[in-house]
This record gives structure tokens, C-alpha cells and sequence, in this order.
């Protein structure tokens, strides 16, 4: 019962982004009204489903995700996700604990799924919808979550700069490109960081032990703003349109570990059948 209660719980918080809910409140109504920009192909909307626990951005298929990872590296666990996506926050200990498991027997890759790049909508447009769950969000982690953001009527909500900046993590210090990532998602949730802007990362990147100027550089620079958009184009490739989104790869062969959050005994205990049984 408990199990099944904070599911619940952290399923509904994925919610949280916007476009998430599939009830058309006045807030919502509102938002769509004040909009009148030209959408681009990444700025397609999403949804999330708060019975599976995943914050989508276009319908797809398992098997259409099964037919189409056929580029993919073999012997690795990826990891899909986006640094504004809510679940992806909660989801942190449990994708640390899956990939301590199997540290030394597979690669690990995270890709950068787009759960809303290139976004042009104010956040504070839909205050009052988030705020309730900013609130869940908080006791269903015990993080400080700061919810002072939502009256930003400047903060555009776009997740290709946070994206874009674990990108640059990649290329310079490509170790802690997971842990930059969660450092990337505090500095949106907790220290409501206005993510589009380099200044941002520039508050702790020397914690990395990267040089402000050296960040900066790559973060304004052409070269990753491409790179950022291969990460997207690759989860939309290979039919991933759910965060988070766990698959294993293993003798050619790709099995879907996790779409939505998850906990990390289930997912181990998947790969481990998994693994198995291709040994047999």
C-alpha cells in the first residue's frame, strides 16, 4: 500500500510542467490565448500521464521504440531525460542506484530527450496550476523546493539551455556529466536560476572544476547548440518521447527498462532477467 501511495504521489507530480495536464482549466485556456508565436519542430507540446508516471511529448508506441534503436552501442544502459523534467528530479536516486549496480558491466549514456526546447511561454502563466505541485513535488522528495519562479513574469520556460549546458559538461568533463545534470535540475527547482541564460551555470561550474570563461564560450558557441539538437533528434529517432526513459542494450538486442519514473529494485531486477537470459 505504501509502495503503491508514493507512486501515486510521484506520478502526479509529473504534471507539473507545462501543457502537462489533460484537463483544460482557465489557466491553460489563457496560456493558449496569449500565444502567437510560430512553433518550431521541437515546440510541439507534450503531455503527461499521471497513471504511468511520465511527462510525454508526443504519443509513441513500445514497439515503435523497439523497431527503430538500431544505431545504438552495444553493452550500455540509456537514460532519456530533460533537466526541467519534474519526474526526472525524483527519478535522480533511482537511476544513480541502477547505474551503480551495473557499474564496470555497462556503459551508461544519457541523452538530452526536449521535453519543451525553444519554448516561448512566460512560466508565470500558469502559476496557480503549478504551484499545488511544486508543493507534491517538495514532500514527495524533502528537497527545498522554491516555487518564487512561478512569479517571474520574465522566465521564459525553455529546456534547451539547461540541456545545452549539460551538453557543454559533456564535452569538457564528460565523468560528471551526470552529476552536472542534477546540479543543473537544483538550480531550476531549488534555486529558481533563470536556466536560460549562461549566468546561471556560471554560479557553480567552478565546483567542476571548469573555468567560467571556458563554459561560456562553449555554451554560446554553434557547435553545441548543434549538438544539443542531435541529442534531441536522436531520442525522437529512435521513438523516445517519454521522460524519463530507461533501455538496455546487450548483443544488439534493445529492451525498454523503464518509460516514467521507476523505482530502482524494479529496474534492476529487469536488466538482471535481462541480461540472463541472452547468457542462456
Amino acid at each position: 500500500m505504501k509502495t503503491r501511495f508514493f507512486f501515486l504521489i510521484v506520478a502526479g507530480f509529473c504534471a507539473m510542467i507545462l501543457g502537462c495536464s489533460k484537463i483544460k482549466n482557465d489557466t491553460s485556456k489563457a496560456m493558449e490565448n496569449t500565444t502567437n508565436t510560430e512553433k518550431t519542430d521541437y515546440d510541439n507540446g507534450f503531455a503527461c500521464d499521471l497513471n504511468t508516471g511520465k511527462c510525454s511529448i508526443s504519443s509513441n508506441s513500445n514497439d515503435e521504440i523497439e523497431s527503430s534503436l538500431s544505431g545504438i552501442k552495444n553493452g550500455k544502459l540509456i537514460y532519456v531525460g530533460d533537466p526541467i523534467c519534474s519526474t526526472c528530479l525524483a527519478f535522480s536516486s533511482e537511476i544513480k542506484a541502477l547505474k551503480k549496480e551495473f557499474d564496470g558491466v555497462l556503459d551508461f549514456q544519457l541523452v538530452l530527450g526536449g521535453l519543451r526546447p525553444y519554448g516561448k511561454e512566460p512560466i508565470s502563466n500558469m502559476r496557480d496550476y503549478l504551484l499545488p505541485h511544486f508543493a507534491n513535488l517538495a514532500k514527495t522528495t524533502g528537497l527545498p523546493i522554491n516555487n518564487k519562479v512561478l512569479y517571474d513574469d520574465s522566465f521564459i520556460l525553455d529546456t534547451e539551455p539547461p540541456s545545452r549546458a549539460v551538453v557543454v559538461m559533456r564535452q569538457l568533463a564528460p565523468q560528471i556529466e551526470n552529476e552536472f545534470y542534477e546540479r543543473v535540475q537544483k538550480a531550476f527547482y531549488i534555486n529558481n536560476s533563470n536556466t536560460n541564460y549562461v549566468e546561471a551555470y556560471l554560479d557553480f561550474v567552478e565546483e567542476f572544476g571548469i573555468k567560467k570563461e571556458i563554459f561560456k564560450e562553449k555554451f554560446e558557441s554553434n557547435e553545441i547548440k548543434e549538438l544539443v539538437k542531435s541529442d534531441f533528434e536522436f531520442a525522437r529517432n529512435i521513438g523516445v518521447t517519454a521522460f524519463p526513459t530507461v533501455l538496455l542494450e546487450s548483443n544488439g538486442q534493445f529492451t525498454i527498462i523503464s518509460r516514467g519514473f521507476s523505482k530502482s529494485e524494479l529496474m534492476i531486477d529487469k536488466v538482471r532477467s535481462q541480461l540472463y537470459a541472452k547468457q542462456e
